[in-house]
């Protein structure tokens, strides 16, 4: 009788670490580029929503400042923004420049590292033909 309870216990005890694995972690940025955490309009330098918790948030970056000057780059679309951000690392201070309403105010934003799923490939919908 004992034999079978030992057993029993071995079972269920190899079950509860087996039911629930634990995801692994995502790996950080291979490249550690920077990362402010904004979105803008698109075709402009607008922020249309500032993510909370991030670097831009922490700074005190606010929907509806536009990008005037980030560190020593004047931007004139958004890409070359993000472009200059990744090329500092994560820790950087960087001095960003807004215009907001009608007084200009500069803030100093210390970067984190760029989250991995912003580098996936996006989808494309195909259009697809019906013949009627």
């Amino acid at each position: 009788m004992t034999a079978i309870t030992g057993l029993t216990a071995s079972l269920l005890g190899s079950l509860l670490f087996t039911l629930a694995p634990v995801p692994p972690e995502a790996p950080p940025d291979p490249m550690a580029r920077g990362y402010m955490g904004i979105t803008v309009q698109s075709g402009a330098l607008a922020i249309e929503s500032v993510q909370p918790g991030m670097p831009a948030a922490k700074a005190g970056l606010q929907g509806g400042d536009v990008l005037v000057r980030v560190g020593t780059l004047e931007p004139r679309e958004f890409d070359q923004v993000v472009s200059h951000i990744c090329s500092f690392r994560p820790g950087a201070v960087v001095e960003i420049e807004v215009q907001r309403g009608s007084e200009r105010k500069t803030f100093k934003v210390r970067l984190a590292c760029r989250p991995p799923e912003l580098d996936l490939p996006t989808r494309q919908p195909r259009p697809i033909d019906i013949d009627d």
